[in-house]
């Protein structure tokens, strides 16, 4: 993958870290930007259907435990992270489709205080736009247990056990959704531990298949919607200032299969950690073989805005067979380096391939974080 990056420097860094407090004191307001449309609108992509599973799975062992994981740790860095796609009609008979993407990320090492940092991003796949923010706040880690209770300004995040509720807002959108997972949690890795290149390892699982309904509130307009999630969390002690990036797919095919792809990239750009599940239609997990896991660009884009270039279409290999992942917009990057420290593509995809000789398609999310030279 290409990438030209234009990297700050480190007391632009330093002073990236000073506006996330001063913001978080309530000084100046939180950053928000909307991309120009990246052409005519999408075609809205097929949800994919989420399976019907009982209860939820937790692990055995010393690896992961649900519910009790669901709740806030005390290492240097931890997500809770959602994304999904959406349909709805508004009261005209209209109808709409989005991605949204909505994440808090709690940092322990930026200060005398847990940093908290809200990140919300629409892709309006009807007009072809998107619009995104990021919010920063400070505050002790909520005493929560089985569960998290997160606030990044006015944004919400709440839940436990594959349910949560989430709440954002941007300038022309307001976001309220319900979530319940209709499989179990997806362990990765060795029951939840993933290696993570040179960022050391990573405690991960994901809900695979969120049933969403809420509502989104479109320029003014109530649009009820449904649709279909994906939910991550991760944590651990891991430096993000050494400058590594990766590639992440979550894929959700239309046949009930689920995949989650990771490539862990060093300063270099070159890929050091591959990391991939199979999620069976059941919700049984395969732990898939790196040799057999690979990600090629398609094309790519070039963002006016920050100058890198990123992948914009990929190639992804996967045992018995490869996915076409498409953009579903071509400009989804989220330019916050001025706010809450941090640049990268996140966007809604399409996906279609061949496996085991069956075609299949699907819909899902991809992240490209750039690796920055230290």
């Amino acid at each position: 993958m290409e990438l030209r990056v234009r990297v700050a420097r480190p007391w632009l860094r330093v002073l990236a870290v000073a506006a996330l407090f001063l913001l978080s004191t309530g000084v100046g307001p939180s950053h928000v930007a909307a991309a120009q449309p990246s052409g005519a609108g999408a075609v809205c992509p097929d949800t994919a259907p989420a399976a019907r599973s009982s209860d939820t799975a937790q692990s055995q062992g010393t690896g992961v435990r649900i519910p009790r994981d669901e709740a806030p740790h005390r290492d240097r860095a931890e997500w809770w992270y959602y994304v999904g796609h959406l349909r709805g009609v508004d009261p005209q008979g209209r109808p709409h489709c989005y991605g949204f993407e909505q994440v808090v990320f709690q940092f322990l090492d930026k200060g005398p205080e847990p940093l908290y940092i809200g990140h919300f991003a629409l892709s309006d796949l009807t007009r072809g736009t998107f619009q995104y923010a990021g919010t920063p706040d400070s505050h002790p880690i909520p005493d929560t247990t089985d569960g998290f209770a997160l606030d990044t300004g006015d944004w919400t995040m709440r839940g436990g056990s594959g349910k949560a509720t989430l709440h954002a807002a941007l300038p022309e959108y307001e976001l309220d959704l319900q979530l319940r997972s209709a499989k179990p949690a997806v362990l990765h890795g060795d029951r939840g531990t993933i290696p993570y290149g040179p960022l050391g390892t990573s405690k991960y699982y994901s809900w695979t298949s969120a049933q969403a309904v809420g509502t989104i509130v479109d320029h003014g307009v109530p649009v009820q919607v449904t649709g279909l999630s994906w939910g991550d969390h991760q944590w651990g002690d891991n430096d993000f200032t050494i400058g590594a990036g990766w590639d992440w797919f979550s894929v959700q095919l239309t046949d009930g299969k689920q995949y989650m792809l990771y490539f862990v990239r060093d300063t270099s750009g070159k890929i050091v950690e591959t990391i991939g599940t199979l999620i069976h239609p059941s919700g049984r997990t395969t732990k898939l073989s790196p040799a057999k896991l690979s990600t090629t660009d398609t094309g790519s884009w070039t963002s006016p805005r920050t100058g890198i270039t990123y992948g914009s279409g990929w190639q992804v290999t996967v045992p018995g067979g490869r996915l076409t992942v498409t953009p579903n917009l071509v400009d989804q990057e989220l330019d916050l380096l001025s706010t809450v420290g941090a640049v990268y593509w996140e966007g809604s995809v399409s996906v279609r391939g061949e496996i085991a000789g069956s075609p299949v398609t699907g819909i899902g999310y991809t992240e490209i974080y750039p690796p920055r030279p230290t």
